[in-house]
């Protein structure tokens, strides 16, 4: 997976990438001082995936390029990371299309979170070719409308990931998945995927059948409670 990174501080945009890569071990993360660069490099190899930019960049407006970017490249997800917070930055580049926005100083876990969206986006968009409005609505309508439980989620449980997860099996986008598998869809290491998986078999949404395989020990299989009904 091909990730961009726009950052014309390149102490700042190493302590980025380090993040991508923690969070992407498979990633390859190319860094770009200049929009100039940028540009250059969108004329002569295959565009990335995915482009983390400021919003500040010497040589170019950040506008300028979200747009040049939207337009030569639509299929580019862009993720600004800046910190510009005021309200005529954040109109305007989200009626330009970013996919995310993150102000800085950021941690680790928040951009785990957007990879997170783009990887269960990635995934819903690659699997159908026809889509209900429910389907449509988990896309375009990211807010968070809990059909979980109300109460306070343990440490490293947030509500939209744990919907997402639901929502896979609801779906029935994945009849049963391992923590190894769910880590590489919803982009997370295997220890987070497990976690949300256990807390759902303690909801009694989930429920674990051992995967016996040819070597080592079975591995955690996990499915949808037949008798599970959505609050």
């Amino acid at each position: 997976m091909d990730i961009w990174l726009l950052e014309d501080d390149f102490r700042i945009a190493a302590i980025h990438a380090d993040y991508i890569r923690t969070i992407q071990r498979d990633a390859q993360v190319q860094q770009f001082l200049t929009g100039a660069s940028l540009k250059e490099a969108l004329l002569h190899k295959t565009p990335p995936a995915f482009l983390l930019m400021d919003l500040y960049i010497p040589d170019v407006t950040g506008y300028e390029l979200v747009a040049y970017v939207r337009t030569h490249f639509p299929e580019i997800r862009i993720i600004m990371v800046t910190a510009a917070a005021e309200r005529a930055h954040v109109e305007a580049l989200y009626a330009y299309g970013v996919f995310d926005y993150i102000v800085k100083p950021f941690d680790e876990e928040r951009l785990q979170k957007a990879f997170q969206q783009l990887h269960l986006t990635q995934s819903a968009l690659q699997k159908k070719t026809h889509f209900t409005q429910q389907d449509l609505d988990m896309l375009f309508y990211r807010q968070n409308h809990s059909t979980t439980t109300e109460k306070a989620l343990p440490k490293g449980i947030d509500t939209f990931t744990l919907e997402q997860v639901i929502h896979l099996f609801k779906e029935q986008k994945y009849t049963t998945l391992t923590a190894t598998q769910l880590s590489e869809v919803i982009g997370t290491s295997r220890s987070t995927a497990r976690r949300y998986l256990e807390y759902l078999v303690e909801m009694n949404i989930l429920e674990t059948k051992l995967l016996y395989g040819t070597v080592g020990r079975p591995e955690r299989n996990y499915v949808l409670r037949g008798t599970y009904e959505q609050n």
